[in-house]
């Protein structure tokens, strides 16, 4: 893996394979399409700043690491238990996984409660890395 854009995409790629339950909307950043009205995720992707972890020859090798937030939405005043298993299913695709030179690692659950516009909110948050090189 070498660039943010090949590690958007095979996180994406990944979760649109494994995601079984059709009847929960996925949703990507920047997605033209109006919010749903029943329960959906909302994948985001997000890297930190790289780090250099060893040198061959002429090329650098940097670890960068990341993480992926599925924002998981269902109608408010339903209770939260639908929201807690789509936090974990998405846990289940990717903590502990490896994949398209990424590692994911450990993960959290954040309940983040009524977003004011009719969802309950849970937050699923996994942590990875990829290692890539550069020439200097």
């Amino acid at each position: 893996m070498s660039s943010h854009a090949e590690t958007h995409l095979a996180i994406e790629t990944r979760f649109d394979a494994q995601w079984a339950d059709q009847s929960v909307a996925v949703r990507y950043e920047n997605d033209a399409r109006k919010r749903p009205t029943g329960p959906f995720i909302r994948l985001v992707i997000r890297n930190a700043r790289a780090s250099e972890v060893g040198y061959s020859g002429n090329k650098i090798l940097y670890r960068r690491p990341g993480w992926i937030v599925a924002q998981c939405f269902v109608q408010a005043k339903e209770g939260t238990q639908a929201a807690r298993v789509m936090a974990d299913s998405v846990i289940a695709i990717f903590e502990g996984q490896q994949f398209s030179s990424i590692t994911f690692r450990e993960s959290e659950v954040v309940e983040v409660g009524d977003d004011v516009n009719g969802f309950w909110q849970v937050n699923a948050k996994v942590f990875f890395d990829f290692d890539f090189e550069r020439s200097y």
